[in-house]
């Protein structure tokens, strides 16, 4: 940036502050040049130059433009322009998500970058992938590799390993295709989908003259496992069909990102997770990503027209401000979280003659109730307490399809962000409404 002050310092202060100058420019040089996750988080000022330096180069900033577009980023408000952090062409174009957009170089841009450093981030948690950010939440990203499915591979049912989650499934009907659910089994105190199962409504679909796609689960409250992901790409890749991971908290543990690694040397065609699950964005962003990197192109192309750079851009804020060095920090607090909130439910489990169910979830415990599950995840919530949810056991959600769990239960959350104080505060709250 080459800024004229000859004459209006003294020149060995003209030095020094074009030295300093130099110098913060450098950090956003830095991001553009090296397009990947930093070690360390950028302070929220240089990220704030970054985007707005970004904005300046779409065309409703330019100074002379003639706009007589009917779309030319006409804004009422300050408020407006700040709540997209002044990006108000929004990101893609007709018809391509991805596709850079003319009145928009410095968005176009954003997001380009902005998918690069999420690839890095990825790669740096070991998941070698292609990536995309997305402007809309896990469900509708879902209805975006869905729809690409059909339109690459034909597919006109999708197989659903049953989770009582309301936004696959309205994902599915939101495109018009056929849903087949495979039913869940208990063993032990732990719901889960048999993947011969899974096999067998493949062959029944395929001997039935259809094109199945497979829709699994990683991520769900217990006492549902997760699917079975590395299994279920094996057999998929032997059928010749796609599969589809909802990962909707997969990447802040270890313990999902290892299943990912396995699978992905399989047949898995795309993973969706959320960015306000993952990445501490407000909600209302999805992340894509899988080595197919044609396949995550199809994706792009099923959006249909712009997209607002909102949920983008906040994708990109958290990955600069957090880092990847403080990322791992996040992890390691939220498995410490998850083992102390465990011993302490158990202790209470055994003062309160009730059960810490033996399930397999790193994010998430349960614990059984004598009374109205409803009523105490109620009780907790006037005290203050937001995330606990009570189960029935004749409840369908996180339970047997169209059978009986053996107790009531409270589920419980240790997710990334989580503090220890915060587990204390939980279950004392907890024994006191039980």
């Amino acid at each position: 940036m080459n800024l004229n002050t000859k004459g209006l310092l003294p020149e060995h202060m003209e030095h020094r502050g074009k030295l300093t100058l130099k110098e913060n420019l450098k950090i956003v040089e830095n991001i553009l040049e090296q397009r990947k996750i930093p070690e360390v988080g950028i302070d929220e000022e240089h990220i704030k130059l970054l985007l707005r330096l970004l904005s300046f180069m779409d065309t409703d900033k330019d100074p002379n433009v003639i706009q007589i577009g009917e779309r030319e980023a006409r804004v009422y408000t300050k408020l407006q322009r700040d709540s997209v952090f002044d990006f108000c062409h929004g990101v893609g174009r007709s018809g391509n998500l991805t596709d850079p957009q003319p009145k928009a170089p410095g968005a176009s841009a954003m997001y380009k970058l902005t998918n690069k450093i999420l690839e890095s981030f990825l790669k740096f948690l070991g998941l070698k992938v292609n990536a995309i950010a997305t402007p809309v939440a896990t469900g509708m990203s879902l209805a975006l590799c869905l729809s690409a499915s059909r339109k690459k591979y034909g597919s006109n049912v999708v197989i659903y390993p049953y989770a009582s989650h309301k936004s696959p499934i309205k994902a599915t009907s939101f495109i018009g295709m056929r849903m087949r659910l495979v039913e869940t089994v208990l063993e032990g105190h732990i719901v889960k989908v048999d993947v011969g199962e899974i096999e067998d409504a493949i062959k029944r679909e395929i001997k039935d003259k259809n094109n199945p796609v497979v829709l699994s689960t990683l991520t769900f409250f217990p006492p549902r496992k997760s699917d079975d992901v590395v299994e279920i790409s094996k057999i998929c890749e032997d059928y010749n069909i796609p599969h589809i991971i909802n990962g909707a908290y997969a990447i802040q543990n270890f313990y999902y990102i290892d299943k990912l690694k396995k699978a992905l040397k399989y047949r898995v065609d795309a993973i969706v997770s959320s960015s306000d699950k993952n990445l501490f964005t407000p909600i209302g962003g999805g992340i894509i990503y899988t080595k197919d990197e044609s396949f995550l192109k199809e994706i792009s192309l099923t959006y249909p027209g712009r997209a607002s750079s909102n949920p983008v851009v906040n994708i990109l804020i958290s990955l600069l401000a957090i880092g990847s060095r403080n990322y791992i920090s996040l992890m390691k607090e939220q498995k410490t979280c998850k083992k102390l909130l465990d011993d302490l439910l158990e202790d209470l489990a055994g003062k309160k003659g009730e059960i810490l169910l033996q399930v397999e979830n790193p994010i998430s415990s349960c614990i059984t109730t004598k009374k109205d599950p409803l009523d105490v995840a109620g009780k907790l919530y006037n005290l203050r307490i937001t995330g606990p949810r009570g189960v029935r056991k004749n409840d369908h959600f996180g339970t047997c399809y169209l059978k009986e769990y053996p107790y009531n239960y409270i589920v419980v959350n240790s997710a990334i962000g989580v503090k220890k104080e915060d587990i204390y505060m939980v279950v004392e709250k907890l024994s006191s409404v039980l």
